[in-house]
Formats: structure tokens, sequence, C-alpha cells
């Protein structure tokens, strides 16, 4: 309701960091507490590519350490482990409330967060170089769960399917493309793109990160075939934006002024300001949706969300004139 009040018409659900491997974590039979520790920093891009990530300090107690651990996962049901079910129950509800009027996306992850929780993100990345096959099993129970909540998902109406993206980015393309089981692990193909031939459901990518998304434009482009929309990080603002949206053409861009220091803690004004930057130089030609990049804190003043509807009312016609 609070949505309809300000003029959004679309959303889409987003599962939080923990979901996946929750519900993988209550399929096993095992002790969430044991992934948690203190000192534990598990996305600081300096804590797993600075230097050799191979002579990293490894942290903490996880769930996953040999084989032996790993052969203890099993997929989880999203209609019976963990929250998932939570997820799936929104969409329907949402769908049966709002008649048809809205797009409700859904949302689901990749391996990279689930494995490195179950195993630790060192970790995780000394097994990709070190022990390839201990995180191919852990992977492929992330993978096989993800798809069947991504197709519970669009089974109770999901129009959309997103998920995210973190390395690209981080790293530059050139690195990323360089090590195939971090491409694979990425975006797997058993995966995002087994949802694109089966249901026609192409992703929509958030390059997630606090970085400009440009230095991972080359590893995008290669995701182009069954990715049409790509929901931007939060740093690079309009420039940023714009040469993106050149350059992964036909996609969409969507974002991208930051969501914290404008959308949470700025004001009207300057979410105005911030939004008529974006317009002006990324709204020519269509294929554009204004937003901040990744998403609305959930503390953000209310007039701050009216104030980007508004602009986006007043300044979003075509052909764009400010």
């Amino acid at each position: 309701m609070a949505c309809q009040e300000v003029g959004i018409d679309g959303v889409m659900t987003m599962i939080d960091t923990q979901m996946t491997w929750e519900a993988i974590a209550e399929a096993s039979g095992m002790n969430y507490a044991a992934t948690y520790w203190e000192d534990f920093e598990p996305a600081q891009p300096h804590r797993l590519y600075e230097g050799d990530p191979l002579k990293d300090v490894v942290y903490g107690d996880p769930l996953i350490k040999t084989m032996k651990d790993a052969e203890k996962l099993v997929p989880a049901d999203p209609y019976k482990h963990g929250r998932l079910n939570v997820v799936i129950k929104v969409i329907e509800l949402a769908n049966e409330k709002l008649k048809g009027k809205w797009t409700i996306g859904g949302f689901y992850d990749v391996p990279p967060t689930p494995v490195g929780t179950f195993m630790g993100h060192t970790q995780m990345f000394i097994a990709m170089e070190k022990d390839l096959e201990l995180f191919k099993k852990v992977e492929d129970v992330v993978i096989k769960t993800s798809f069947e909540f991504a197709k519970a998902q669009i089974k109770s109406g999901a129009a959309s399917l997103g998920t995210v993206c973190e390395f690209a980015q981080w790293v530059g393309s050139d690195m990323f493309l360089s090590k195939p089981v971090w491409v694979h692990a990425a975006h797997p193909p058993e995966l995002c793109v087994r949802l694109f031939k089966e249901f026609g459901m192409p992703t929509a990518l958030h390059p997630c990160s606090v970085g400009s998304c440009l230095p991972g434009i080359k590893a995008f482009k290669t995701w182009l075939d069954h990715t049409d929309v790509f929901i931007m990080p939060e740093g690079g603002g309009a420039v940023a934006l714009a040469e993106a949206k050149e350059q992964l053409a036909p996609a969409v861009m969507c974002g991208n002024f930051s969501p914290v220091d404008i959308m949470l803690h700025g004001s009207p004004s300057d979410v105005e300001k911030a939004c008529v930057e974006l317009i002006q130089k990324c709204a020519p030609g269509g294929r554009y949706m204004l937003g901040p990049g990744c998403e609305v804190p959930i503390d953000t003043p209310p007039q701050n969300v009216q104030a980007m509807m508004n602009a986006a009312k007043k300044y979003g016609k075509y052909p764009i004139k400010i």
C-alpha cells in the first residue's frame, strides 16, 4: 500500500543473504550457529583480492571444512526448508491483492554468497584455487536449491527474476574472465541459462558493490543473451551509468544514485537533483529506469521516495527535455 501511495507500479522481492544457506543447512540437519564467528568481514574486496588470497588468514569455524562435511549437504525444498517459502507466499499474496496490475519480481542466489557462508569467504577462494572438488560439491547443492526456489517463485506468479554478481567490477573484467571457476560461480549456466531456456525468464543482474560498474563491463557483456536488465551498484552515478548503458545495449539500466548518502540521508531536494542528472544523461533513447543503486534502505524518509517519484513524473517523459 505504501508503494501504491507514492506511485510505484512494480516491485521485486529480494531475499536476504542468509536465506539460501539457512534452508540448505536445515535440510541437511546442520547447526546454524556454527557459521557465526567474530571479526569476519565477508564482503570486503581487500579481504579477498589484494595480494595472494592463498596466503590470507583463514577465519572462523565454518560448517564446511572438508569433503566429508560437504557430503552432508542436500538441496533444500523451497516449500519446506528455511524461510524461502515466505518469499513464495509474498509473491502469491501480492499477485492476488494487486490482480495483475503490478509486475512482481522474484530473486535467487548464485553460489558465492551461500558457499562463502558455508565455507568462509576466504576459505571459499582458497578452495576455488586448491580444492576445486570441494568447492564444486557445495556449489552444486546451492545451484540445485536456487533453481527449485526460482521455479517456485515463477509458479507463484513472479514475472521476472533477479540475482547478484559481485566479482567482476571488484577485480576488473580481465581478471574475472581469466578464472573460469569465478565466471561459472557468478552466473552458472545450469541455473541462469536454464531458467531462461525453460521458462523464458531473463535475469535482472545486480553488480552489487559500492564502486563503479565500469570495471566489470566486459564481463557483463558475456551475459547479454539471457540478461535483460542491469540493476546498477551504488557508485559511479550518472556518468558511469550512461557509459554502461551504451556498452551494454540492448539491456535496460536501472539506477544509480546513492541509496545511503542521497536516498537515506539526503533531503528531497538532493534526491530531485540526483534524479534530474540521471534522467538528463541516461534516459535519452530509452532503456532506462530511474532509481537508487541497489535498493531503498528500510529507514528511508517517505518524502525522499516521493521526491524520486515526483522527479520521474516531472522530468522523465519522452522526449526528454530538461
